[in-house]
């Protein structure tokens, strides 16, 4: 079982600090440069293999969104994982910008930032991974 971290943040934005095991499986952390990056890493083997996803897509313009929208609502529809989408307190999240057939599990959203979310999302997944086995 394994946990991955998509990110799409601001290159400025340091990178959150992640275990490197949750629950006794794998943490993997990957930084994508945009919508369409990110939608690539959804469909990866990395990303279909994975147990759980954390998908923090925060840094989007809505000219990404227009180009990369349906080509990422069918990738997350297609991706066989549960994810917890990490939001902005200050944007629309994935499902009031695509028709998702397969929502996320959990959406965090923390008023301070998105980055504070991370914490949160990652006790999420690390309880159901512990009832999981």
């Amino acid at each position: 079982m394994t946990l991955l971290v998509i990110r799409h943040a601001s290159p400025s934005l340091p990178r959150p600090l992640l275990p490197a095991e949750l629950s006794g499986h794998p943490v993997l952390c990957t930084d994508c440069a945009s919508l369409a990056d990110v939608r690539q890493c959804l469909c990866q083997p990395q990303a279909r293999s994975a147990d759980w996803v954390l998908l923090d897509v925060g840094v989007a313009d809505e000219a990404q969104w227009c180009a990369e929208g349906g080509a990422l609502q069918a990738a997350l529809d297609g991706l066989p994982a549960e994810y917890i989408e990490l939001q902005s307190p200050h944007q629309p999240g994935l499902e009031a910008r695509l028709r998702l057939q397969h929502g996320p599990a959990a959406v965090v959203v923390d008023q301070r930032s998105q980055q504070a979310g991370y914490p949160l999302s990652l006790a999420i997944v690390g309880r159901r991974l512990a009832r999981e086995g």
